[in-house]
């Protein structure tokens, strides 16, 4: 699925409704729309950094943090008293590490580290020189904009008409503006659902739907599995 530039709205909301606004109102919202729509296009993301001040800032497109690694094999300590590491254990994990068929981006060489995430900033008890966060981050263009589908934009487009018109009927008192807000009102509200619905649905997704919906005989298509009396 092919995503867009959120500015692309902007040209919709000009060709369908003749809003002519600044750049930064837009831009304001388009993420508020964008917001109330819902949907967030995230992949995974890697990124390595290292700590100051026993804190480390995490990208400005991170949602979700899936896991936080550090360099060092996880191996086990010589005793329960003492934080020495058996050093035949290192041997053993790096050995195991090398012979990894596999390259998933869920797999990380080193140790899980503990952490404290708040606002966006990641805390340790101490400074690590590196340190590798796996996350879930929005899909974002050059401006740091998140990036729409055409459904997400056809609502985008209407709520920015409507909140203008809105916005211009009660600075002018103008009637007529605020029940012309009120029937574009009426195009976003349509939009926005329609735009939460995924725009394609495969198979193993529709199979999830169904194992809710239906019982598992009732699945496969022109068979029957009803016991015969």
């Amino acid at each position: 699925m092919k995503l867009l530039n959120i500015k692309s709205a902007y040209g919709l909301a000009n060709d369908l409704y003749g809003i002519t606004i600044s750049e930064t109102t837009f831009e304001n919202l388009a993420l508020n729309a964008w917001e109330l729509i819902g949907n967030k296009h995230t992949r995974l993301y890697r990124y390595i950094g290292s700590t100051e001040d026993k804190a480390l800032e995490l990208p400005c497109n991170a949602e979700l943090v899936e896991s936080v690694h550090l360099p060092i094999n996880d191996a086990q300590i010589t005793s329960s008293d003492s934080s020495y590491i058996n050093t035949d254990n290192i041997a053993t994990e790096r050995y195991i590490d090398s012979y990894k068929g596999f390259d998933d981006i869920y797999y990380q060489k080193g140790k899980f580290a503990k952490y404290k995430e708040v606002n966006g900033t990641l805390y340790f008890n101490r400074n690590y020189p590196k340190v590798m966060v796996v996350y879930h981050g929005i899909e974002v263009d050059e401006d740091g904009l998140p990036l729409i589908n055409e459904k997400e934009m056809r609502a985008i487009a209407a709520y920015v008409a409507y909140a203008t018109l809105y916005k211009e009927g009660l600075t002018k008192r103008d009637g007529g503006l605020i029940q012309l807000a009120s029937t574009v009102q009426a195009d976003w509200l349509r939009f926005c659902n329609a735009a939460r619905v995924p725009v394609y649905l495969n198979q193993n997704e529709l199979d999830a739907i169904l194992d809710v919906k239906f019982r598992w005989p009732q699945k496969k298509y022109g068979n029957s599995f009803k016991p015969i009396a």
